[in-house]
């Protein structure tokens, strides 16, 4: 697959700033070679901006949307106003991923014998994320289930056997975290008492396998998070918890209910 020598309209981006000048910012785009963007002053953030140095300082790596894109000229505009804390954190976190990633693949291009171990490995990269929504993933479940899940996703042979150890060295187990916030009541004189208890006890669960935490998100909110390497584990024992409390509140003639349930998976470093 060739790689685009553009980023499209709309699309997040990671750029570092390279040059501060008094109506804009000169980046240079890490996904795309290294070609130069701009960041016009009026969206390197919302209002009136004195000083653009304020926002940006050069050598500083930022998450920009694209606005503009001209082909013919070579030319790419970003924004910065257009991307959410939330967004760009994401954003970065899933570029040093790739490159994390990447630099293993890198690594067993070379102890396989490849003449080019940088397009080797970008082009691993390229047939895993054709298969794959997230290749790191990938090498994840490799660790897990062996070498055929690379190698049926299409990379060579000798890339996966120099690949598979370091894999089993770098990429660690990720953690999957569910969280369910529930909304509890209990208005008998006992009530405040019924509640702690029923809390207390599904706290008490934690295993070596599963950490489980229930806290107060501010009455009548209360959350129960489960977190573990094993996803189906963290379904469960959450499933399990929140039914428990659920029932025990009802059956003191309180009112539960659940009011919002997160899955979330956070791979480690």
């Amino acid at each position: 697959m060739r790689k685009r020598k553009f980023p499209r309209r709309n699309e997040l981006v990671v750029a570092t700033v390279k040059e501060i000048e008094e109506h804009g910012v000169i980046v240079t785009l890490e996904e795309y070679g290294g070609i130069e963007a701009y960041i016009p002053r009026s969206h390197v953030a919302s209002g009136r901006i004195k000083d653009i140095r304020d926002y940006v300082r050069e050598g500083q790596r930022v998450v920009g949307r694209v606005i503009r894109v001209d082909r013919a000229k070579g030319h790419v505009d970003l924004s910065l106003r257009y991307v959410s804390k939330e967004a760009a954190s994401k954003k970065l976190e899933e570029w040093k991923e790739k490159v994390r990633i990447l630099a293993i693949m890198r690594v067993a291009a070379s102890r396989a014998g490849f003449p080019d171990p940088r397009a080797a490995a970008e082009e691993a990269w390229d047939k895993l994320s054709r298969e794959y929504e997230d290749p790191g993933e990938v090498l994840e479940d490799a660790v897990r289930r062996g070498p055929e899940v690379l190698l049926e996703a299409g990379l060579d042979p000798k890339l996966v056997e120099e690949l598979m150890p370091l894999a089993r060295e770098h990429m660690k187990p990720p953690t999957y975290i569910k969280q369910v916030t529930l909304k509890l009541v209990c208005v008998r004189p006992d009530g405040v008492e019924v509640l702690r208890e029923t809390l207390m006890a599904a706290a008490g669960v934690s295993s070596k396998k599963a950490s489980v935490r229930v806290y107060s998100a501010g009455a009548p909110r209360y959350v129960v998070r489960v977190s573990s390497e094993d996803p189906a584990l963290v379904r469960r024992l959450c499933s399990r918890l929140v039914n428990q409390i659920v029932s025990a509140v009802r059956k003191a003639g309180g009112v539960a209910e659940v009011l919002e349930e997160v899955e979330t998976r956070r791979r480690s470093s």
